[in-house]
């Protein structure tokens, strides 16, 4: 079943608390809050444990169910309680034509998450984007240890069913890497 963009338009205006499922690519539900949708993707500000947690791009095609049921609204109310609602910004907007259309305006040393989630073959790649053809992606993907794989892989466009910006985890590997420019900086000026 389609998600109609009438129900996404309806949930923007509102600025409602949703709770979305994508049963062909992930068990788990998700909350969060719908900012804006495309033919073909659906951006919201995520909501975990009730803390925002950045964004997620999610393909239309995976939803299942966007909806706000009575406990989405009574924990839109704790948020609003806890100053967690008034947080969020309402007229983020990044291009959401298509993922290639959003990867092709992200900057050089921006951290991204790009996700592939099945059970058969999933995918998970952190990293900023190198490169890109028509059908993928070029990411300077790192390890869970700050290491930069080589070669580079390249990620089919097909493949992907989210991306992530901003997210708590991206935020705590940014200021790792900004820490070690940091330092090689001191170390250059010092001659070490």
């Amino acid at each position: 079943m389609a998600i109609s963009t009438r129900l996404l338009r309806a949930h923007i205006k509102n600025r409602d608390l949703v709770s979305i499922r994508r049963e062909s690519v992930d068990r788990n539900g998700m909350q969060g809050v719908v900012l804006d949708c495309s033919e073909s993707l659906v951006l919201i500000q995520y909501v975990y444990d009730f803390r925002l947690d950045g964004y997620k791009i999610l393909r239309r095609c995976d939803l299942s169910e966007v909806r706000c049921d009575p406990a989405d609204r009574f924990q839109k109310e704790l948020l609003e309680v806890e100053g967690v609602f008034d947080q969020i910004e309402f007229g983020f907007r990044v291009p959401i034509a298509s993922f290639e259309s959003f990867l092709q305006t992200r900057e050089d040393d921006e951290i991204i998450i790009l996700a592939e989630e099945s059970e058969d073959d999933p995918g998970f790649w952190i990293g900023s984007v190198a490169g890109m053809d028509a059908d993928a992606v070029e990411i300077r993907h790192f390890t869970s240890t700050g290491v930069v794989e080589e070669p580079l892989p390249w990620v089919v466009m097909d493949r992907i069913t989210c991306c992530q910006i901003d997210t708590n985890y991206i935020r705590c590997y940014r200021r790792y890497f900004d820490r070690l420019r940091q330092e090689d900086s001191v170390r250059s000026a010092s001659g070490l």
